[in-house]
């Protein structure tokens, strides 16, 4: 008998639909034994006791819900990116199609990467993407609230961006002291955001040189004074151009922050709190480990 893998496949993700039935014989043919939890099973029930792999089929949403269950138990992921935007497989270097990157992976090489942890009113709550205040989570919850339908992925990531763009025209800057190790600074700001990872929702790459484990988070402020070149960056990625001065980024491993308003995110999910949110966030180095 193979190996016992979980297969967790998220079948409303993106655009290109694979039913778990194709995935979990992709996984058979390449010699392993597939668990597929049982109907309105609690996710964390299943994660009990996920055999020797999980396998993701989705988007980052799903991700991120599976991969907070496993930081720190050492139990490898293999990840078939499914979703829109796919931030976390890009970052990983992860793309093509289910049966080709099932047949690619070599069980022996493990790609750690670090999890981000957030402590605040609301307890400890891990992030894999990214924690932030300002425009991205505007973004967010304007989206959650868009019923257009899309013809196409590229479709999508194009109409948020657009969305970021009219956003960045309009949104007003909020004070925020922060605290990156033992620097403090202060200011007002349109964006901050805490990256794990080098890309945020519609594949926006706030931070290129962001490493996935190298136990450090990069921290990205825009201020009014970078709100034109903020705009130009979503233009360029819009047009698919590659150039990119970049935006201010700073990093640190343990940060402190004071946000003078009531919205903020973690990963791809809108939050409110009541202002000033303050918070503490560090790193979890190889808190996970990837099928590259």
């Amino acid at each position: 008998m193979g190996k016992v893998v979980t297969l967790l496949h998220n079948p409303g993700a993106g655009f290109e639909k694979f039913s778990s039935e194709e995935l979990q014989g992709y996984l058979q043919k390449a010699g392993f034994t597939v668990k597929i939890p049982a109907e309105n099973e609690e996710l964390a029930q299943t994660l009990k006791e996920p055999g020797e792999m999980v396998v993701i089929g989705g988007g980052d949403g799903t991700v991120g819900k599976v991969a907070k269950h496993l930081v720190g138990r050492n139990i490898p992921i293999g990840l078939l990116p499914l979703g829109t935007a796919n931030n976390i497989a890009t970052s990983l270097g992860i793309k093509g199609e289910p049966k080709d990157i099932i047949e690619g992976w070599n069980l022996s090489r493990l790609k750690p990467f670090d999890v981000g942890l957030m402590k605040g009113k609301d307890g400890d709550q891990y992030f894999i993407e990214s924690v932030g205040f300002g425009m991205f989570p505007r973004l967010i919850r304007q989206r959650e609230q868009d019923d257009k339908d899309h013809p196409s992925r590229e479709a999508e990531l194009k109409d948020a961006l657009e969305h970021q763009k009219e956003i960045v025209g309009v949104y007003n800057p909020h004070f925020c002291k922060i605290r990156l190790d033992e620097k403090e600074i202060s200011g007002n700001y349109l964006l901050l955001e805490v990256m794990n990872i080098r890309f945020a929702g519609p594949n926006m790459e706030l931070s290129p040189h962001t490493e996935t484990a190298d136990g450090v988070l990069d921290i990205v402020l825009v201020e009014e004074k970078d709100r034109i070149k903020f705009a130009q960056f979503l233009e360029n990625s819009l047009q698919g151009l590659v150039q990119y001065e970049g935006l201010p980024v700073k990093r640190a491993k343990h940060i402190s922050i004071e946000w003078n308003s009531i919205h903020y995110h973690i990963d791809d999910t809108a939050k409110e709190a009541k202002a000033p949110i303050r918070m503490d966030i560090s790193i979890i180095p190889h808190g996970l480990h990837f099928l590259c």
